[in-house]
């Protein structure tokens, strides 16, 4: 059984090939019919403007594409492209249900089998047109303490053109600027968006611009204190007790180069002829150089002086007022001036309420003084804010030598407990003067 498949080969091949020469042979004299199937061949509209003259839109329905089935001699169908293949419609020939036959340019040597489908049809719109002014979004941000100032975009207009049923689907025309990690000015160009009411793009609209220039102004942000000086002095039996700004911190933008510069802000303000509190406003622009100003706020700030009248205030000391330190050893003390003392006080009058015989804490200090009349200052404790008109006081003593059993007269021991039971429970604020 082997022998027959083995036995004559070469004769069996050259066989082959004879059979195969002749089939061609066969094949290229008849040249038989076949047919070849073209898929998505693009349709080219002719005369376009008979509608769009009439300012009007065409909403291609169906039929922008077609296939096609073309018929011939194989040898001119294999060698046939898809590119080949020419298809359009005429708008001249619309008919009354707005539908156009597809015609597919002759081949010779070819014909069309079938085609799908086999009208083009179509819709139309009024064309629409107006001016949108030109929105902007930022993307990004600009380097930390920097800020954006609003944009100037050139143009802010645009024209737009389309039909009725895609121009009312715009809701905004939008440009994107990029501003992320700047600390300068930005300046560049972003593209146009036609957006409707969720954001997506909407196509098939013509804009008279396709992209804008735009330049966005960055600043930089700084706070600083804002302090009050006074100048000039007041009238005279009047003192100045306070004064305040508010408020006394502001965030400023400006260039970097100016802010940059400034530490404070000093806000004058003149003392000549107040006799009253002051509440002023006082525009910061008065004291801000050009291309700086307060962020996000007016740059008006409020100036508050506190301004009272100067008065006086006598405080009588009686001897047993009067707390003795020191007192030596085996020694008694008299007071020779047993007159009442009398002091005056100058300051305002909040100051002067809180002095008392008891806050002056009058007391005399004896260290190192021997037997015989002496005359010792009296030290008095009051409030740096007032003004002693009199003069410090001097008080004429006397020592003794002291007997067995004697005690001091008129005059309580070295312990100084003298109102003790009369303690005044009123605080002062301002550092004490000891005399």
């Amino acid at each position: 059984m082997g022998n027959v498949f083995t036995r004559n080969v070469g004769w069996k091949i050259a066989s082959f090939v004879i059979a195969f020469f002749v089939w061609f042979a066969i094949v290229r004299v008849e040249d038989p019919y076949i047919t070849k199937d073209f898929k998505n061949i693009p349709v080219k509209v002719l005369n376009e403007e008979v509608i769009t003259s009439k300012n009007q839109y065409i909403n291609f329905i169906e039929g922008q594409y077609v296939d096609v089935t073309l018929g011939g001699k194989r040898t001119i169908i294999e060698r046939f492209n898809k590119k080949d293949i020419i298809a359009t419609v005429d708008m001249q020939y619309l008919s009354f249900t707005d539908s156009l036959v597809i015609d597919i340019k002759p081949i010779e040597g070819i014909t069309v089998v079938k085609k799908s489908p086999n009208d083009m049809r179509i819709s139309r719109e009024n064309v629409k047109s107006e001016s949108r002014k030109i929105t902007y979004e930022f993307e990004g941000n600009p380097e930390e303490s920097y800020i954006h100032l609003d944009p100037i975009i050139t143009p802010n207009t645009v024209e737009i053109e389309g039909p009725e049923s895609k121009m009312a689907q715009v809701q905004e025309v939008k440009v994107t600027l990029g501003i992320d990690g700047a600390t300068n000015d930005v300046t560049s160009v972003g593209k146009i968006r036609l957006l409707d009411k969720d954001g997506n793009e909407v196509s098939d609209i013509d804009k008279s611009i396709e992209e804008v220039s735009y330049q966005v102004p960055i600043r930089k942000l700084k706070e600083v204190n804002v302090l009050v000086k006074t100048t000039g002095n007041l009238p005279s039996g009047y003192k100045l007790t306070g004064s305040e700004v508010i408020p006394n911190k502001v965030t400023l933008v400006g260039t970097e180069s100016a802010i940059d510069k400034i530490t404070n802000l000093v806000l004058e303000v003149p003392l000549n002829n107040v006799t009253a509190d002051v509440n002023r406003e006082i525009n910061l622009a008065t004291v801000l150089p050009v291309g700086v100003s307060r962020y996000q706020n007016s740059n008006l700030v409020t100036v508050k002086l506190n301004v009272d009248k100067v008065q006086e205030k006598e405080v009588t000391i009686l001897t047993h007022d009067i707390s003795i330190e020191r007192l030596p050893e085996n020694l008694n003390i008299s007071i020779v001036n047993t007159e009442d003392i009398k002091v005056t006080f100058r300051g305002i009058l909040e100051d002067l309420s809180r002095i008392t015989v008891y806050s002056l804490n009058p007391t005399i200090n004896l260290n190192n003084l021997e037997e015989g009349r002496h005359e010792v200052t009296l030290n008095l404790t009051y409030p740096r804010s007032v003004e002693l008109v009199t003069e410090i006081p001097k008080v004429v003593i006397e020592l003794t030598k002291q007997d067995q059993g004697d005690v001091t007269e008129n005059i309580q021991d070295n312990a100084g407990d003298i109102g003790e039971d009369t303690e005044s429970n009123e605080s002062v604020d301002d550092t004490p003067v000891n005399n």
